[in-house]
């Protein structure tokens, strides 16, 4: 298994031609992986990883896929995910509520992510910011308004 996700983690760090679903299928690949065992390999850096979720432009579901690794089943690089999804919100937060929407069981540990790194200056700027953009359905509205919400719960406690 480590040998087909690293040839995988070569392509898409190389920015290879891979459909959509080849780079959502890694990332979820990715995420059920022991990425310890990944790390080790002389083949793949961790770093360039994530140095890549970091600048490449992402589509949404491969951000919804990103979403997950920080609740990776190894319990591996938590401090390096968390950085990348908030670096992901603060770089688009369109983007972020869409790929939110499509992966809403990442909510709450996402909401611990943004309590921890304190990524909100002022949750209720953001949260009007991100309602009066009107370029979120209805639903990714309510998904943004559950997660502010479950984020106020939660510092409030």
């Amino acid at each position: 298994m480590i040998d087909k996700l690293q040839g995988q983690f070569i392509k898409y760090i190389n920015k290879e031609d891979l459909s959509l679903n080849q780079k959502v299928k890694f990332l979820d690949e990715l995420y059920w992986s022991d990425l310890k065992a990944l790390s080790d390999s002389p083949d793949t850096n961790m770093d360039s990883l994530f140095q890549h979720l970091k600048s490449e432009e992402l589509d949404i579901e491969e951000i919804a896929k990103v979403l997950n690794l920080y609740n990776n089943l190894d319990g591996a690089y938590t401090q390096e995910f968390a950085e990348i999804i908030a670096n992901l919100y603060s770089k688009d937060k369109i983007k972020f509520f869409r790929a939110l929407n499509l992966n809403k069981d990442e909510a709450i540990n996402i909401v611990y992510v943004f309590r921890i790194i304190e990524v909100f200056e002022d949750k209720n700027i953001e949260l009007q910011e991100v309602k009066n953009s009107n370029k979120l359905t209805e639903e990714e509205i309510d998904t943004a308004n559950t997660f502010f919400n479950m984020y106020e719960t939660i510092c409030n406690t």
